[in-house]
């Protein structure tokens, strides 16, 4: 499950980019994939992590399912390069993509993270993980433009 939700959430983040590259300015939209980049890296790394230890699978075979989930990145952005999606279906994508990803973190991953942080200094760790992950994104959105979209206002 762990697989097909992170190649979903791919499948989404290359819709996202492939809508910045379509209606934003270049400078924002290599923020955007930086930005992806960011966060894909940590994202696989404990992917990784839940697929060799808890799912007992081989280096070789999590390493696999990893990069045929990273593929489907191309994939939405190609989509959205030479489809003319709407708006609403771009949001839905992102609001399912969203979804499955806040259940796989809530559901899998903070259940085993505070079973094993016992300690102060344990939690401290956790939330200064959290941080590093989330402070970026949202120094991002600090100073976010909306991009012209050619067919529907938003």
């Amino acid at each position: 499950i762990s697989s097909a939700g992170d190649a979903f959430h791919n499948f989404c983040d290359g819709i996202f980019i492939g809508v910045s590259f379509q209606f934003c300015d270049f400078s924002l939209s290599m923020t955007i994939v930086g930005i992806t980049l960011y966060h894909e890296i940590a994202q696989e790394l404990a992917d990784f992590f839940l697929l060799t230890r808890y799912a007992g699978l081989s280096s070789f075979k999590a390493l696999f399912l990893n990069f045929a989930a990273g593929l489907s990145v191309v994939l939405g952005g190609l989509l959205v390069l030479v489809m003319d999606m709407s708006d609403l279906t771009i949001g839905v994508f992102m609001g399912l993509a969203s979804g499955v990803y806040l259940n796989l973190a809530a559901v899998e991953c903070l259940s085993r993270v505070t079973a094993v942080a016992s300690t102060v200094q344990d939690k401290l760790l956790l939330l200064a993980m959290f941080a590093v992950g989330a402070i970026p994104i949202g120094l991002t959105l600090l100073n976010h433009s909306h991009c012209e979209a050619g067919h529907e206002d938003h």
